[in-house]
């Protein structure tokens, strides 16, 4: 969805995921396993055969972040790690 980002998708494809595709995936993981128990749900990973994508929530908004799978593990860490530090900022 960024100008000059290789793309396995399209934008209208990348458009069309977005609208429904993180709120499905992370309301099911969420129904899955009671937050009392687990606690909160940080984060939601796809992972496909060329790239990964991480989806989590941020208030009532949703991000998605997708990377080439041999970068994944690395790209993943570093961003959850900068959500954490926003998280605790922001309490």
């Amino acid at each position: 969805m960024r100008e000059g980002v290789k793309s396995y998708t399209s934008d209208a494809e990348d458009q069309a995921f977005m609208e429904l595709g993180p709120l499905f995936m992370t309301s099911i993981a969420q129904r899955l396993t009671p937050a009392t128990k687990a606690g909160r749900l940080e984060c939601v990973i796809a992972s496909f055969e060329k790239d990964c994508v991480l989806m989590t929530q941020i208030g009532s908004q949703y991000l998605a972040f997708s990377v080439d799978r041999k970068d994944a593990f690395t790209v993943f860490n570093e961003i959850l790690t900068k959500l954490a530090d926003l998280d605790q900022a922001t309490q």
